[in-house]
């Protein structure tokens, strides 16, 4: 099933908001001005009445992963056998301790988490956003995450019991699903059973260590480019077969957006960027472009990855070196703008660009107006002269008749 968003958005103006803050005039107003069409929000956030007029689809976010530690004591009298374990037999704990590890092979917490899903539904929510999804539970660890002790002798593959809930959960609400596949690749197992997925921190991100001042105050970088473009290719198969594909990046600095979206746009993905806690949406000339529809795939040369849209064209040069490309584009593109101001000149269906290392570059089409004025060339000019000309022409002509009259009163009088 197309969800509206993917049947009505160009690729160059496909935007997914990440927002996990509270409703506010602000946000309810740019939501409708930008014609944004994908929301990702936590349960708590109240959809604006005019969103649902407008038939923007709101994903609420469900963590699959665990619950959060105020709840901990709840679950160990109710429902102990959710809570996974270290192997030192400690609760297993996540993002910096303030969610705790449960057991999604347990049917009883596969159903506490649908009919939280249904409850969110209720409310007017449209889709379901499945975070904390992953693949091999006894894998995670670092700064962020303990590792759990999982018996996958007694409860079968780890991803086996998320397709068993994910099919559930697509049964029992009819919701659209997306998940969020982290830093690595789309899954093919899960992604035969979910409407789209996000890639996060892609291309930049935040430097995370084992302190909660890496989120409060991030260092923000690009990830290697070798992972990145991997990952783009292989979620760039299923936006083809029209599932939804975001692309989640980290970073506040207008170089960094313009690296990370046009590094989006290469692809057919749905752009985002966000600070680490998602609670406020960035003031960024990235987030409110519109190239239009793509004119062919990305292409490559040299170091510098290119695409061409109708209204423009992004480049990256993810390198550690400066790298030039001569870009051929359609004959009658005469000027672009980069979105700082600066001015870049065609010739001959001809575009020179240089990037410095690890640099995007997003540039637009002048307005229709002046870039008609331009592609009239010598015809244009000849017109500015003759309308500069017309008094002078016309002075001219006048001291003619004088003259003739003048002439024509001599001879009558001989």
């Amino acid at each position: 099933m197309l969800a509206y968003s993917e049947r009505d958005v160009p690729v160059g103006r496909r935007y997914a908001v990440v927002y996990y803050g509270e409703v506010n005039d602000y946000v309810a107003r740019l939501v409708l001005e930008r014609n944004y069409t994908i929301v990702i929000a936590e349960p708590y956030f109240r959809i604006p009445r005019e969103w649902r007029e407008r038939g923007v689809e709101v994903y609420v976010y469900l963590n699959v992963l665990g619950l959060d530690m105020s709840m901990y004591d709840w679950v160990k009298r109710r429902h102990p056998e959710w809570v996974l374990y270290t192997k030192e037999g400690k609760p297993a704990k996540y993002w910096y301790g303030h969610s705790f590890m449960c057991n999604i092979a347990i049917k009883s917490y596969q159903d506490y988490l649908i009919s939280k899903a249904k409850e969110y539904l209720r409310r007017g929510f449209t889709g379901i956003f499945l975070d904390d999804v992953h693949l091999e539970i006894s894998h995670i660890g670092g700064p962020q995450y303990d590792t759990p002790v999982y018996d996958e002798t007694k409860y079968g593959r780890w991803l086996d019991a998320l397709i068993q809930f994910i099919e559930r959960l697509r049964n029992e609400t009819g919701a659209l699903i997306i998940y969020n596949a982290g830093w690595g690749k789309p899954s093919p197992e899960l992604m035969e059973h979910v409407d789209g997925v996000l890639l996060e921190a892609h291309p930049t991100t935040y430097v995370v260590t084992g302190s909660w001042e890496s989120v409060t105050n991030p260092r923000y970088t690009s990830r290697p480019w070798r992972v990145i473009y991997e990952n783009s290719l292989a979620a760039q198969e299923y936006a083809k077969k029209g599932k939804i594909v975001i692309a989640l990046s980290y970073c506040e600095s207008p170089e960094m957006y313009e690296y990370s979206y046009a590094a989006v746009r290469l692809f057919d993905f749905y752009y985002w960027v966000s600070p680490p806690i998602i609670d406020r949406i960035l003031d960024a000339k990235v987030l409110d472009l519109d190239l239009g529809e793509p004119l062919g795939e990305h292409r490559v040369n040299g170091s510098i990855y290119y695409r061409l849209y109708e209204r423009g064209l992004v480049a990256v040069n993810p390198s550690d070196e400066e790298a030039s490309a001569m870009i051929e584009v359609p004959n009658s593109w005469t000027t672009l703008r980069r979105i700082d101001g600066s001015i870049y000149r065609v010739e001959g269906g001809r575009l020179e660009i240089s990037l410095g290392p690890e640099e995007g570059l997003v540039l637009l089409l002048e307005s229709g107006a002046s870039q008609r004025r331009e592609e009239g060339g010598a015809a244009g000019e000849l017109i500015s002269y003759l309308l500069l000309a017309a008094p002078a022409l016309a002075l001219a002509v006048l001291l003619a008749v004088v003259y003739t009259r003048r002439r024509a009163a001599t001879r009558r009088k001989d």
